[in-house]
């Protein structure tokens, strides 16, 4: 009794081995392969800088331009000018060579071709109007001495009348008083205008006082009240 039940436990032993064997051998290169772990690539990557523009400043009016190339020219006229008030006028000399030019019929000149950079702005100014419009030169060549007012200035709104035909229109339409003199600004015949600025060829903004200007044309000291208008 004892040896039957010994063979049949062999024999079942040895029919169930066989496939457990072949089970465990098909099995196990797929066991191992999961338990590798397989390695990721390294990743690389570029940082790129956000682009910087750089921008110039264009020039918005030409006599900057003007005054700061003859500021480079002779820097320490500009400033006596401008902190002592007073404004730069044509010599005698050069009016008059601007004059013989302007009446010579035969001389044909070409503005775009002329070089102007040896001058100063205002007179730059003047000898293109010249060359522009010889007749209103001449009709405005020189001013009569003028009884002037105890302070020296020449009163637009009560003298008008000893100017009358010869200055020009003048519409002040804007006055900007401040403590800082750099600050003041006048509007006249609509351009803006600061202290030591041209309003024409031929007038000069002097000062900025609270209720009137001071302006200088043809020598003459004039004073103008604040948002005046002059018809010329």
């Amino acid at each position: 009794m004892a040896l039957s039940r010994l063979s049949w436990r062999s024999l079942s032993a040895l029919v169930i081995l066989p496939p457990l064997v072949v089970s465990v051998y098909i099995a196990l290169p797929y066991y191992q392969a999961s338990k590798q772990e397989t390695p990721l690539p390294e990743l690389t990557y570029m940082q790129l800088d956000f682009p910087s523009i750089k921008t110039n400043d264009l020039p918005i009016q030409a006599q900057k331009l003007a005054l700061q190339r003859l500021s480079q020219n002779d820097k320490s006229d500009v400033i006596t000018a401008i902190s002592t008030k007073i404004p730069v006028t044509q010599p005698q000399s050069n009016r008059e060579e601007v004059k013989s030019l302007s009446s010579d019929t035969t001389l044909s000149l070409d503005i775009n071709k002329l070089d102007l950079s040896g001058l100063s702005p205002e007179l730059a100014a003047r000898f293109e109007s010249v060359l522009n419009d010889p007749a209103e030169y001449d009709n405005n060549e020189a001013i009569e001495d003028e009884p002037l007012e105890s302070n020296g200035y020449l009163e637009l709104d009560n003298s008008g009348s000893q100017l009358s035909g010869r200055l020009p229109p003048l519409n002040f339409q804007t006055h900007n008083y401040t403590n800082k003199p750099s600050h003041r600004w006048v509007k006249v015949n609509g351009k803006e205008v600061n202290i030591g600025g041209s309003i024409t060829p031929a007038i000069t903004l002097l000062e900025i006082n609270p209720r009137d200007v001071v302006i200088e044309f043809k020598g003459k000291k004039i004073e103008v009240p604040a948002l005046y208008e002059w018809k010329g």
